[in-house]
C-alpha cells in the first residue's frame, strides 16, 4: 500500500511538471522541480522507472550530464537518484552477458557424445 502511495505521488508530480513547464510563469522552467522530486520518488520505488531512466541517460549524453550536475549540489533524495540511475550500469551489464556468452558454447555447438580417451600409451 505504501509504495503505491509512493509511485502515484512521484508520477503525480512528474505530470504536474510537464503541465507547468510550457506555461508562461514568471519563474523560467519551474517545471523541473516537480519533474526532478517526481524522478527521485519513483527512482526509489520503482525499478522499471530507474532502469528506463538509466537507458535514456545511456542515450543521451545532454541529459547525462545535466543530472551530474546534481550530484553534489542537490538534496540527498535527488544525489541518490542520480547514482542509482548511472548509464555506466548498463555497460557493466552488457559486458558481463558478452563475458558470460564467450564462456558458454551454445547447446548447436556442445558436441553429443563425449570425446573419448586415446589410451594408444
Amino acid at each position: 500500500m505504501r509504495r503505491i502511495f509512493f509511485v502515484g505521488l512521484g508520477w503525480t508530480l512528474v505530470v504536474i511538471g510537464v503541465v507547468i513547464m510550457p506555461t508562461p510563469l514568471p519563474i523560467p522552467m519551474i517545471g523541473f522541480g516537480p519533474i526532478l522530486g517526481g524522478s527521485a520518488i519513483l527512482t526509489a520505488h520503482s525499478k522499471s522507472f530507474r532502469r528506463g531512466l538509466q537507458r535514456l541517460r545511456h542515450r543521451s549524453g545532454l541529459i547525462s550530464r545535466q543530472f551530474d550536475l546534481f550530484r553534489n549540489r542537490g538534496p540527498h533524495l535527488i544525489r541518490t537518484m542520480v547514482r542509482r540511475t548511472r548509464p555506466v550500469v548498463l555497460l557493466r551489464h552488457a559486458r558481463m552477458r558478452a563475458r558470460k556468452s564467450d564462456r558458454w558454447p551454445s547447446p548447436s555447438i556442445v558436441p553429443s557424445t563425449p570425446p573419448t580417451k586415446n589410451c594408444s600409451g
